[in-house]
Order: C-alpha cells, then structure tokens, then sequence
C-alpha cells in the first residue's frame, strides 16, 4: 500500500515507523531541523521537506498514487485542506485526518475530504460510555474499506508483558500504541512506559494482526 503522512510531529512519525516496513511510504513535513531528525530515524520513509497544504508538495510527495493518506499535522486548518486536496483534487480512496481541537470535529466530514476523523478526547469519551469490563477487547473504529481498526484492551492481572517498557515489546506489523489510561490519567505511550494490570490501551492495528496483539497483552479470546 502507498501511503502518504503529512506532518512529521510524533504522531506522523510513529506512524511513518509503524508502516514503513510492509508498505510505501512518503513523509511530508516543513521544519527543516524536524525533517533534518526524521531522515535518520526513518531511513525507510521518503522526506519531503516543504509545506504539505501546497499542491505541487502533495504531488511531488505522491499523492496521485497514494491509496491513503494521513494529515496528522497540529493544525486543523492545515489537515482539512490537506484531506480537501487529497480527496477532490486528487481522488485519493482513503484520507484520515487528525483533529487537534475537538471543537472543531464538526468539520471534520466527508464535504471536506475527511474519511475519517480521529480525535483523542472523543476516542476517551467513547471508552467511558462503553464502560469496558476487565480482559474485554472492543473494536472502537473499523476503518470504511480498510483492514485498520482502532482497539481498546484492557490489561488483565496475569498479562505476560506486565512492567515491561514497550520499547521492549514485540508488538505486530502495522500496530501503533496510541494511548494508555490508568485510572483517570491519559498517557501518551512513550519508550520507557511500562504496563499495569488495569490499564486500557488504545492502539491501531491490522484486524489480521488484532489475535496476535490480544495473545502478547494477555487477552484470551473464548
């Protein structure tokens, strides 16, 4: 698959390291010193140095071929023109955006280009509404036409991986931790984070890959 990642914050390049290794991928991010990092850390993902929200950018970092495109960038305004090109200039099937500012989701929909449009306190607000019990695995978002989904694990007593740092773990292709919630604090995963019993871990993942990610964080399915 070619995917095309406008934004090179955290958020663009775990994405960009998650993908890089089964699909082709292009980076597009403007800070030349973020850029100038990215290049060594993610020698497998084409740099594009520029600002993505220019069309000739979006082309020289190959959206006409792109089967999906993800604007994670910290600015609204920048991933709606972003998902606005890629989706009626350029026909793009799939385009994911990233919602910085959850007051401004109403934007995001398909009259903008937006597939799909992920914003964190609304992925939490759907947790608590879900009330998950114990060991539960819910598929929060399956992507429209796509084998990504979005899933919440609640971390059970016996998990194996228990007060490991996930920079140790070996989690499946195409798999991203995107949040950790402990009690009533949210974390952004880091690499020396480590799990708790009780803890519910948000992450995207290829459903052909969502048994094995359940089996390493010590759900079984019955």
């Amino acid at each position: 698959m070619k995917i095309l990642i406008v934004g090179g914050g955290v958020v663009g390049s775990f994405l960009a390291h998650i993908f890089m290794d089964s699909n082709e991928v292009s980076l597009i991010e403007k800070e030349p010193d973020r850029a100038a990092f990215l290049q060594e850390k993610l020698p497998g993902v084409r740099l594009v140095i520029e600002d993505g929200c220019e069309p000739w950018v979006l082309e020289y970092g190959g959206v006409k071929e792109a089967d999906l495109v993800l604007a994670v960038t910290g600015d609204d305004e920048d991933n709606l023109v972003v998902s606005y090109l890629s989706k009626f200039e350029y026909d793009v099937p799939k385009v994911i955006a990233r919602v910085n500012n959850p007051l401004n989701n109403w934007l995001f929909n398909p009259s903008w280009g937006v597939d799909v449009g992920v914003s964190s306190p609304d992925i939490i607000a759907k947790i608590v509404e879900e009330e998950v019990t114990l060991g539960e695995v819910v598929t929060l978002i399956k992507l429209r036409s796509s084998d990504i989904a979005l899933v919440e694990i609640t971390i059970p007593p016996d998990c194996p991986v228990l007060d490991t740092a996930l920079a140790e773990l070996e989690l499946p292709p195409e798999t991203l931790l995107v949040t950790v919630v402990r009690g009533d604090a949210m974390m952004i995963p880091r690499a020396d984070t480590t799990l708790k019993a009780g803890d519910k871990v948000l992450a995207i993942t290829n459903v052909n890959n969502q048994e094995r990610l359940n089996r390493l964080l010590g759900h079984r399915s019955f």
